[in-house]
């Protein structure tokens, strides 16, 4: 490889030397193509040649692009696997591959491209930087890797990783300062800020770990707690609070009781008479809340829960309400989400948020909303995305799928299809050696032919499935040859007797 290139880039030098190819400020035409068009010249062969070497860089640069969305996922997965990059983009899609990685990478790709208008003379000094610090960076490491471990051999290898780390970090150096102000400015500030932001995220997962993993040297204490307390917060008396209730009995706590914050004395009041109406058991309790901060109230019940007895466990339920995607979110806020991470802080206390799906009793009951009309053209459009990408799974992880039968009229010549019919006619070999069956189905006859060597196994009545493709000859009949195939069936031989 480094020969080809070096040859490469020794001939197209001397070739630009020899035509005297002006490069233009713009970019366009590249000096490349003003050789080739020097070389070739401007006949119809030339025209040509020089279409060929055209195509053919647009080719090694679709193969250079490409190698990218190739190797970031796999490597973001790597880094993000130690840490240093989040974790989503350590996730594989449904089709297997690291698709947050391409998503961020076509991203990142598309903003580059609009930044720089694609100018090549603007995007080269970006390529050249990030190539050569990656190699000046494997340099360094493998450096540190032989000084450390000193292997077999490891000073003559030692003087080759050093030396190419530190001829790209010349290299670098030599950008950096000959293409500031043509843009290589901007990756001498990112660079840094981004060595900076992935030590600061790696400082937060290890920080996040260390705290999850404080079972290895501090146990936590396996002590039965004494009694265990549910609350479940009410704001009126609907189904999902009559979900949240059955829920919370089956919990079989030593306490449960139904909690309300008052807010408004007269929903309070209402919220009381429509207790005692329905009969529901479960005992309710309207606290005060002047303030009208119902994350604090939620709190300081929690702790005066705790401290009345000792060794208490105390869960609070909370109903939540699922609305339509569109307009849930602005017509209802996420009041159980807020009360949950502030329960959350406190010591043996958990929030459990009970969801009950109003949007399907919604959709029930009122199908003809402009709402509902929307969500289930979203729905339909989403079943039929999954449905494709569960069907391309399907395909590659069951690749020896069988595939799916046709009628023999319903071959068309050129194209690969399977058929299953029944053995007709066994044909002897002819002069060429080769030898011919008849299979047939309700909508006709099939002949195939076998090269020499094939075919000659076959019975009259046997079941076949074969895979081809159909050719067809002028006006003759439709035929296959030397197709793959395999024997369904085969009639048992008659009873002597």
């Amino acid at each position: 490889m480094a020969c080809i290139l070096g040859f490469l880039v020794a001939g197209v030098s001397y070739l630009a030397h020899v035509t005297h190819a002006p490069p233009y400020a713009a970019g366009y035409p590249s000096v490349l193509s003003e050789i080739a068009r020097a070389v070739f010249g401007g006949g119809p062969t030339g025209h040509i040649l020089y279409a060929l070497v055209q195509i053919a860089t647009a080719a090694i640069l679709f193969t250079g692009a490409n190698t990218s969305f190739n190797g970031f996922p796999a490597l973001a997965n790597f880094v993000a696997e130690d840490r240093f990059l989040p974790r989503q983009l350590a996730k594989r899609g449904q089709r297997l591959v690291f698709s947050n990685g391409i998503v961020v990478l076509t991203a990142l790709s598309i903003v580059l491209l609009v930044v720089t208008g694609g100018s090549v003379n603007a995007l080269v000094p970006f390529y050249a930087i990030g190539v050569f610090t990656g190699f000046a960076m494997a340099g360094y490491g493998m450096t540190k890797y032989h000084l450390k471990h000193q292997d077999p051999g490891w000073r003559h290898r030692l003087a080759i990783n050093l030396s190419a780390a530190v001829v790209s970090t010349i290299v670098v150096g030599i950008f950096a300062i000959a293409k500031f102000t043509e843009g290589a400015w901007l990756v001498v500030v990112v660079f840094p800020l981004l060595v900076f932001v992935l030590m600061r995220l790696n400082r937060e997962y290890r920080a996040e770990a260390a705290i999850l993993e404080m079972f290895r040297t501090n146990r936590p204490d396996t002590v039965k707690y004494a009694r265990h307390r549910v609350f479940v917060l009410v704001n009126g008396v609907d189904l999902a609070v009559l979900e949240a209730l059955r829920y919370g009995r089956g919990l079989r706590a030593d306490d449960l009781t139904a909690v309300h914050f008052m807010i408004d004395a007269a929903v309070a009041d209402r919220l009381r008479k429509r207790w005692e109406y329905f009969g529901i058991e479960t005992p309710l309790r309207i606290i005060d809340c002047p303030d009208r901060r119902i994350t604090r109230a939620a709190q300081d019940l929690v702790s005066k829960a705790r401290a009345e007895y000792r060794n208490t466990n105390v869960t609070v339920l909370l109903p939540r309400r699922s609305y339509a995607p569109l307009l849930g979110r602005l017509l209802h806020d996420r009041t159980a989400d807020k009360i949950s991470r502030a329960i959350s802080r406190i010591p043996d206390a958990a929030a459990t948020i009970v969801p009950y799906d109003v949007q399907s009793r919604i959709r029930e009951a009122f199908p003809d909303l402009f709402e509902e009309r929307v969500t289930r053209e979203l729905e339909k459009v989403q079943s039929r995305m999954a449905q494709r990408d569960q069907e391309r799974l399907d395909e590659y992880e069951h690749p020896d799928a069988p595939p799916s039968v046709i009628a023999v009229d319903g071959l068309l010549p050129g194209h690969l299809a399977t058929v299953e019919g029944r053995v007709s006619e066994v044909e002897d070999s002819d002069e060429t050696g080769q030898h011919v069956i008849v299979i047939g189905d309700d909508s006709g006859d099939l002949r195939i032919k076998f090269s020499k060597g094939r075919g000659a196994d076959f019975q009259p009545g046997q079941v076949l499935r074969v895979t081809g493709k159909a050719r067809q000859t002028g006006n003759r009949p439709i035929y296959m040859a030397d197709p793959t195939y395999r024997i369904m069936d085969t009639p048992e031989p008659p009873n002597p007797t």
